[in-house]
């Protein structure tokens, strides 16, 4: 089933479309879901950390930290979050964290200088700015960085001023992976996660005038009120900030799973050929014209080749 309309891509027939459109582990995480067992037990973990020194070549360190506030609810998401503004709850988390990191610190064999740090959510920059700065000194006491170490932070544009975007970058985040989604006004409006492009433009220019030198913009298809059309405009859009990375996620709609998904309309999503018409769409036109910071206040150059296209499944 090849037509112009899906730029000249072979598609599959619809009944083989069809029978594959059903929600499956997330393969953007590893290992998956479906791969933790109950059977692995807190002696395993331990056992695993101390046997790291013993190795001849002992794998480079990376530390997830997750935060898992949010101050509202996108109706789309399936990870794990706490909906809440009170950040006591955040305090006594970070604690909980920090003595999480020294027994895993204890147990720590071989160099304990961290080669990748990333901050997921939840939403991170849900954080205050001392609450940011204290937390991230606190790990750094605990594991050191590398010489080039990449740091990262996943960001809402709605909750990180100017002044945070500093704070991120004072406290040692090199990387930024900004939440857009969706740049349509009535999809925004469907998923309850209102964010003006202008808001987004202004945190890209903020995160690279302060040094920033990689950032990723993640994006969802399968949103509901969104369309082929509709889609193109954001990548339009996307296309103009000039990101260095972009991922791009398949809604999975799971409302018996995730509790906030109900509040979506099933007869407000986008059916199976249209949401494959729509990854095809970002292909063929981001693969051409997404442009790369070479560095940082550096003039960007365009440049006919992406920086790199992540596709996964959210």
């Amino acid at each position: 089933m090849s037509t112009s309309a899906t730029s000249g891509v072979e598609l599959p027939d619809r009944e083989l479309l069809r029978k594959f459109d059903v929600p499956a582990p997330r393969y953007t995480s590893y290992p998956t879901a479906d791969r933790f067992k109950n059977d692995f037990k807190p002696e395993d973990y331990e056992q695993a950390l101390q046997a790291r020194g013993a190795s001849k070549k002992p794998a480079g360190l990376s530390l997830y930290c997750h935060i898992p506030f949010c101050s509202d609810v996108c109706f789309y998401c399936g990870c794990n979050k706490v909906v809440t503004r009170d950040h006591e709850r955040s305090a006594e988390y970070m604690k909980v964290l920090l003595e999480e990191a020294d027994l895993v610190k204890s147990k720590l064999t071989g160099s304990g200088e961290l080669e990748q740090l990333h901050w997921g959510g939840g939403t991170p920059t849900f954080l205050t700015n001392d609450e940011i700065l204290f937390l991230m000194s606190e790990l750094r006491a605990r594991f050191p960085f590398a010489p080039g170490s990449e740091i990262s932070i996943e960001v809402d544009p709605r909750t990180c001023p100017e002044d945070k975007v500093k704070a991120l970058r004072e406290s040692g985040f090199n990387r930024m992976s900004i939440g857009v989604q969706d740049f349509n006004p009535d999809v925004q409006k469907a998923v309850n996660r209102i964010q003006p492009f202008e808001m987004t433009r202004d945190l890209m220019s903020q995160a690279r005038d302060n040094g920033f030198h990689s950032i990723n913009m993640d994006l969802i298809y399968g949103l509901p009120k969104q369309t082929r059309e509709s889609f193109a405009q954001t990548i339009d859009r996307v296309i103009e900030l000039s990101p260095d990375r972009i991922a791009l996620y398949h809604y999975a709609h799971l409302p018996n799973h995730f509790k906030p998904q109900r509040r979506i309309l099933p007869a407000d999503l986008p059916g199976t050929e249209e949401k494959v018409h729509i990854m095809f769409d970002y292909r063929g036109k981001s693969a051409h014209h997404v442009r790369l910071d070479p560095a940082p206040h550096r003039k960007r150059l365009p440049v006919h080749r992406h920086g790199s296209l992540c596709q996964g499944n959210r």
